[in-house]
């Protein structure tokens, strides 16, 4: 899967918070919203290692699922969202909550650095 444009990942992240249906285009206003908070979460997000891409780069598509939904529940007091969906979303997409999140648990997945297996040898004296 390709990375996706900030274009369309601010749309994603409109359609997480039910702003936009599924097929639908986001208007400029609730896009503007998005592209005001996103260099605030990208930084956040950044400090704690758990992406390592630039603020405008694509996000890569590992990453577009998580930080949607982090992204969502920190614009939940811009939208009009259900108390339904603002749970959803807490759970989802809260930083340092507890219990972690599922979208912060998922990126400090993906920034884990892979098990590499080695021998050690035992040295008697």
């Amino acid at each position: 899967m390709a990375d996706v444009t900030l274009t369309d990942f601010y749309t994603r992240v409109l359609r997480e918070l039910k702003v936009v249906p599924p097929n639908g285009t986001a208007n400029a206003e609730d896009r503007q919203q998005v592209i005001d908070i996103y260099p605030h979460i990208h930084d956040l997000l950044l400090e704690r290692d758990l992406i390592d891409f630039g603020v405008a780069d694509s996000v890569p598509s590992r990453f577009v699922i998580p930080l949607s939904k982090i992204t969502a529940y920190q614009l939940t007091s811009e939208f009009s969202v259900s108390e339904i969906m603002l749970s959803l979303l807490k759970s989802e997409g809260e930083l340092d909550a507890s219990p972690i999140s599922k979208g912060e648990r998922q990126l400090r997945k993906l920034m884990q650095r892979p098990y590499v297996e080695s021998i050690v040898s035992n040295q008697y004296f």
